[in-house]
């Protein structure tokens, strides 16, 4: 079976929606937490084919900040700790199937379905999940951390094209959330970008190929 190797740099994101920065308002709580974007994504400026029956593999530094898909699984990993088993199990369900992969963990917990969830919506969304203050608290001071280490990133993904008598080519869709985070410790935006794909297509299409890997720091 053919292998192909892509590497690209400098590779653009196109956002599933026109951001939208929260605004401040008198008396507004210490806390706030909110989605500005959540759905499907583009990666463009990939400039791949994988053949029909073939495997790829694309290498790309992208043009934009989001958090490692290595700290994405470290929250995701604190947050289900904090959940009753049977929410832990709709987590599972709803990772295998969907393709906001290893990112369904904040689409599903913070409510943020549409484009956008603010902050009460998320913090009622994670209470009706059975989460206390103090651990909405320690999760939001957890992924304040991890914000703050947001950097540029490259791709490191697999597509999987074997089983398509046709090629693949274009550009990668793939799932994103992002918003701000604040604390008494901070504020901090956040981009997440799901480490499943589809290439050659967007997945509502029915078309490409499936893909997946890591989002990697570059510093």
């Amino acid at each position: 079976m053919e292998k192909i190797q892509i590497t690209r740099t400098e590779v653009g994101f196109k956002d599933p929606f026109e951001r939208i920065i929260a605004k401040t308002n008198a008396g507004e709580s210490v806390e706030s937490y909110s989605i500005e974007v959540s759905g499907l994504g583009q990666l463009t400026g990939l400039a791949y084919t994988v053949p029909a029956h073939a495997e790829g593999k694309i290498k790309a530094k992208l043009q934009i900040s989001a958090i490692s898909s290595k700290d994405v699984q470290d929250l995701n990993t604190l947050a289900k700790g904090m959940l009753d088993a049977s929410y832990r199990e709709q987590i599972n369900e709803f990772e295998k199937t969907s393709m906001r992969a290893n990112i369904s963990t904040w689409s599903w917990l913070f409510g943020g379905g549409g484009a956008s969830a603010s902050y009460e919506k998320t913090k009622q969304s994670m209470k009706s999940k059975g989460l206390s203050e103090a651990q909405i608290s320690m999760l939001m001071e957890a992924f304040l951390e991890k914000a703050k280490r947001m950097s540029t990133v490259e791709i490191d993904f697999y597509v999987n094209n074997s089983a398509n008598d046709y090629s693949v080519s274009g550009d990668l869709y793939l799932y994103t959330v992002s918003g701000t985070i604040k604390t008494k410790k901070g504020t901090a935006q956040y981009r997440m970008l799901a480490d499943q794909a589809a290439a050659g297509g967007a997945p509502a299409s029915g078309g490409g190929a499936s893909s997946s890997g890591s989002i990697i720091p570059l510093n």
